[in-house]
């Protein structure tokens, strides 16, 4: 296989908007990657991005679209304002380093003039077999890892709680438990990322709440 230097990540990009007899009803934008250059295990997994991609596309053309035709009609028989709807997925390449690729994804929808709803999450892939890389691969023969990243998770919560960076709830560690984010993480520079879902421990306006634990060089590989 080709080693990582060699191998490149493009970014599609689609935008569209759609409208009921003249006027804008929704609008959307979606990006995925295609992987470049790491032979069958890239095509894999630029097949899964391309099928994750017409799967947020039917949803907003299907159920979406004709859910906020539904609310203009109604706006139009109450003589109200109407404001399109507006979806977008956007991702970056957050790692790609010595075999190892990692992606993160923001998803963000507005139902007209209401409250965003949005969603975040990491994938990351061991780009020769094309397969996602389990979380306990970078903690190999270490006891007790997920304990030491739920006490960092907890310290750093506090932390955000008390300086006012993170409105969190004030049980949001439980919550946080409950919400399971040791699932839905991704490689940065900066080490390991974890993000809680919207609401899950925290109010709306602060989306996905972002957790960063450092990790040891080798842990990152």
């Amino acid at each position: 296989m080709e080693r990582s230097k060699e191998v490149r990540v493009v970014w599609n990009r689609e935008e569209r908007a759609l409208s009921l007899e003249g006027e804008l009803v929704l609008r959307y934008t979606l990006a995925w990657p295609q992987v470049e250059g790491a032979g069958l295990g890239g095509r894999w997994i630029s097949g899964y991005y391309a099928h994750l991609a017409r799967r947020w596309r039917d949803r907003w053309e299907r159920e979406v679209y004709w859910r906020a035709c539904l609310e203009l009609a109604a706006r139009r028989e109450e003589a109200r304002p109407f404001t399109p709807w507006t979806g977008e997925l956007s991702g970056e390449t957050a790692l790609l380093r010595d075999g190892t690729l990692s992606l993160r994804f923001t998803g963000c929808e507005v139902r007209g003039d209401g409250r965003p709803a949005r969603v975040r999450w990491g994938d990351v892939w061991t780009l020769r077999e094309g397969s996602p890389k389990p979380l306990r691969a970078l903690f190999r023969g270490e006891k007790g890892w997920k304990k030491r990243l739920w006490r960092s998770i907890g310290q750093q919560g506090e932390a955000r709680r008390q300086s006012g960076d993170c409105f969190l709830d004030g049980d949001w560690e439980k919550k946080a438990r409950a919400a399971r984010p040791l699932s839905n993480w991704c490689l940065c520079e900066d080490g390991l990322e974890l993000a809680l879902p919207q609401c899950a421990a925290a109010p709306a306006a602060e989306g996905c709440p972002v957790f960063t634990i450092p990790l040891k060089p080798e842990q990152a590989e």
